[in-house]
């Protein structure tokens, strides 16, 4: 197990592997993004100055040696050569990134937990050039959630989408009045084109993060405190889990499938089964509320990233 820290025990935002494995980048609530490597702890990289936002932040890599930052501009980081490249200008409300598996395409959500804001939609970058792809159908009211399939045809995005009106009560002396009525889906989409070829409902709640099995076959979410796993295939849902009160903060897959891992706003990863869907072990590293995980390319490792400005990197094995 290897602990990495950054001072003042900030939260780190967003954590995510290199292609290669050797390195883990992660965007710290000291208003740096920093790069270390994998195997020895050593700091390799700090970019300092990252704009303070509400908005929240998220990191992707392009390759080995370019990151693409989300904060108030979306921004590209040459970290070899320590410089740094705007791709869009403007403050986006709490942008999701997501890049397809070979690259060449990069989805971008945003968070928001109403329809009457408006404001929050999903975007397609060709990544060549940086250029818009045409709008896809139904692309407003994003919550957050975005995943490239494995053969990158298809993506996830997570919606809300208002369906009605609902009546209240305020008592006998105060009368009625009316509400929005929501229902909170997952589109699966084609790629470029985002003509949506699947809904699935019922979530509950806006679905924050999304997954795709290894071999496609299974789309993992989180919503608030549930946790839910859909077979393509067969258009069903193959389980649900309530976890009391705790969201969820983040989940990915193993590599070979086998299994699920979890962090809900707790000091533990909790590790499922991806066939029974149960829990099979947990990993308490007492190092803060974990807020990401991630696993690396070679998945032999992980990553969780806490609320104290830590994060630990273990084999899985």
């Amino acid at each position: 197990m290897l602990t990495l820290a950054i001072p003042k025990k900030k939260r780190i935002y967003a954590t995510a592997f290199s292609p290669d494995g050797r390195e883990l980048a992660a965007v710290c609530g000291d208003h740096t993004v920093r790069v270390w490597d994998t195997i020895t702890g050593e700091l390799r990289r700090t970019a300092n100055g990252i704009e303070e936002t509400s908005c929240g932040y998220d990191l992707v890599y392009l390759n080995d040696g370019r990151i693409l930052f989300a904060g108030i501009e979306l921004r590209v980081w040459d970290v070899v050569a320590d410089s740094w490249a705007t791709v869009v200008v403007g403050t986006r409300p709490g942008r999701q990134l997501a890049l397809s598996p070979d690259g060449r395409y990069l989805a971008e959500g945003d968070v928001t937990n109403s329809t009457d804001w408006g404001g929050t939609e999903l975007v397609f970058y060709d990544t060549a050039d940086w250029k818009f792809l045409p709008a896809p159908p139904d692309r407003d009211n994003t919550s957050g959630g975005l995943a490239f399939s494995p053969d990158g045809k298809f993506l996830a995005s997570s919606h809300i989408v208002r369906v009605g009106e609902k009546r209240r009560s305020l008592g006998a002396e105060w009368g009625h009045y009316t509400t929005n009525d929501y229902d909170y889906v997952v589109h699966i989409r084609e790629v470029p084109s985002g003509r949506i070829v699947r809904t699935i409902p019922g979530w509950q709640q806006g679905a924050r993060f999304l997954a795709f099995s290894p071999d496609g076959s299974v789309l993992a979410g989180t919503a608030g405190p549930r946790l839910r796993a859909w077979d393509l295939a067969n258009d069903r849902e193959l389980a649900l889990h309530k976890r009391g009160t705790k969201h969820f903060q983040g989940l990915s897959f193993t590599s070979d499938g086998r299994y699920l891992a979890t962090v809900s706003n707790d000091e533990t990863v909790r590790v499922w089964d991806a066939l029974a869907w149960r829990e099979v072990t947990t990993f308490t590293w007492e190092i803060g509320r974990l807020l990401n995980v991630t696993f690396a390319p070679d998945g032999l490792r992980a990553a969780a990233g806490s609320d104290k400005g830590q994060i630990v990197i273990w084999d899985l094995e």
